[in-house]
């Protein structure tokens, strides 16, 4: 292999496993929407709406920066 050729490997590999920890991530970020549903229905605060818009807004920018990243790379 030429050194050209091993670096377009190390990169495509870099790539790959960018977007695989991206996907795991807003995975997780899905999750965090749900077990806030399941805690808002336990616990009765002041503070669950604000709660909910947060986690929204973070599900939100967990799938933009997946697609940016697919864009991207």
């Amino acid at each position: 292999m030429t050194p050209i050729a091993i670096v377009a490997l190390v990169t495509l590999v870099t790539k790959i496993c960018t977007l695989i920890g991206l996907g795991l991530y807003t995975i997780f970020a899905g999750i965090m929407i749900r077990q806030e549903q399941l805690m808002a229905a336990v616990l009765e605060e002041g503070f669950e709406p604000i709660l909910r818009l947060l986690t929204i807004l973070h599900f939100a920018a967990a799938v933009s920066l997946f697609i940016l990243a697919i864009i991207i790379l």
